[in-house]
């Protein structure tokens, strides 16, 4: 019964700063996704478990994310103002990696968040892509008033060591 909880704990999720709902019996945690007026517009699924790459069924891979039609949305909101500096992120447990200190940090769930552009531009404050190696990343990078891309020994900032997310919030905070 403690396995989700503790492998949620191991991905730096802050249990008390964001919503999630889980299952223990089938470990599954969801991860409720809101739009820019606050609604909710979709949810992701996150079965630790299961591959990562979809098989017979969406809902029988690690991932499955749903999105209300016509709406955007992205994970984060309840810590949107934690901070001047806003950092964007693909997904969620990289994000975690930010919220857990205490910044806003938001996960677009995709390496283009072209529908959230008009949002992101009128921000007043710097909004830093935190991109993954690759041509992925380089998509996120156009969002972001600046961009760094995480080295690509550590694949994403979910899985970078803790000397790395030091670094980069002293850089760019």
């Amino acid at each position: 019964m403690t396995y989700l909880l503790d492998h949620l704990a191991a991905r730096h999720l802050d249990m008390t700063k964001h919503k999630v709902w889980l299952d223990h019996s089938a470990i599954t945690a969801t991860f409720p996704l809101y739009n820019l007026s606050g609604q909710l517009a979709g949810f992701q699924q996150y079965k630790p478990l299961e591959d990562k790459l979809l098989n017979n069924h969406p809902r029988d891979c690690r991932y499955f994310t749903y999105l209300n039609r016509n709406m955007q949305a992205f994970w984060g909101a309840e810590v949107f103002s934690a901070s001047n500096t806003l950092f964007l992120t693909e997904g969620i447990f990289d994000a975690c990696r930010l919220t857990k200190r205490g910044v806003s940090a938001i996960a677009v769930l995709s390496n283009n968040p072209k529908p959230l552009l008009n949002f992101l531009t009128s921000l007043d404050r710097p909004v830093v892509a935190v991109c993954d190696n690759g041509a992925a990343g380089k998509k996120l990078a156009k969002y972001g008033t600046t961009s760094v891309t995480v080295p690509e020994e550590y694949g994403d900032l979910g899985d970078a060591p803790e000397e790395y997310v030091t670094y980069l919030l002293d850089k760019y905070l």
